[in-house]
């Protein structure tokens, strides 16, 4: 275990309407319950975006983590755009920054990279990670992860100076590194099994049935490396 204190503000990007998908589990609360047993010694608050709670003040917090949601980064919504701008300020003073799935995307297109449709539809359950470059806190090392992935969208360009670090056989931007501070990755580490059949009961009515079919294989495909992301998340903000 990383003992090392602390102090991780989430930003929680997931509407209430949403919260039922999954049996009224918070993603905030899943991604304490992920990080939690690598750090007895860390300590989170939640925010809720989408409800515009924010941080008063950026220096309470060593690190700032950004979810997945069901929104999309071109939504017109104003707590969008105000957390875009909480990033840019964020990302002024340095401080720690993890972003998952709609948080990698934010990220991209907050900073001049683009976000667009994946072209095979939608990706959902555990598919193999390629890890092209190591880190320090990239402990223990891999050469490839599996992870959860639940996306119609993604990253299609990389902002500028961002260092891809891990790709599937078909996305070469799954996830990248932003100066030293910015960690961001487009899968799900913290949905158990469950909820990832339960986005996909709640879901799949709207899905074509073939993507529905290829989403049960793959999340049916064995247990993903959550506990090995863990480590780096939390290991990246400790840094």
């Amino acid at each position: 275990m990383l003992d090392k204190p602390v102090k991780i503000a989430i930003l929680d990007a997931v509407p209430e309407s949403y919260w039922a998908d999954d049996e009224g589990i918070t993603d905030a609360q899943k991604f304490i319950d992920l990080l939690a047993p690598v750090n007895s010694q860390a300590v989170f608050d939640i925010y809720f975006v989408c409800r515009h709670e924010f941080p008063d003040l950026i220096n309470d917090y060593d690190g700032f983590l950004f979810t997945g949601s069901p929104a999309s980064v071109h939504d017109d919504h104003d707590w969008i755009q105000q957390l875009s701008q909480l990033l840019v300020d964020i990302n002024k003073t340095s401080k720690r920054i993890v972003a998952s799935c709609f948080g990698h995307q934010l990220v991209a297109k907050t900073f001049g990279g683009e976000v667009g449709k994946n072209e095979q539809g939608w990706v959902i359950g555990n598919y193999v990670l390629n890890i092209t470059r190591q880190y320090d806190w990239m402990q223990p090392g891999k050469t490839n992860t599996g992870i959860y992935h639940f996306n119609q969208e993604r990253v299609t360009r990389l902002p500028a100076n961002a260092q891809s670090f891990a790709n599937t056989d078909t996305y070469p931007y799954y996830a990248y590194t932003l100066g030293d501070n910015i960690l961001s990755l487009q899968g799900h580490p913290e949905q158990p099994l469950r909820a990832m059949n339960n986005f996909l009961a709640a879901t799949e009515d709207n899905m074509p049935a073939e993507e529905v079919e290829r989403a049960r294989i793959f999340i049916g495909s064995g247990a993903p490396d959550s506990h090995i992301w863990a480590q780096w998340m939390m290991r990246f903000f400790t840094a």
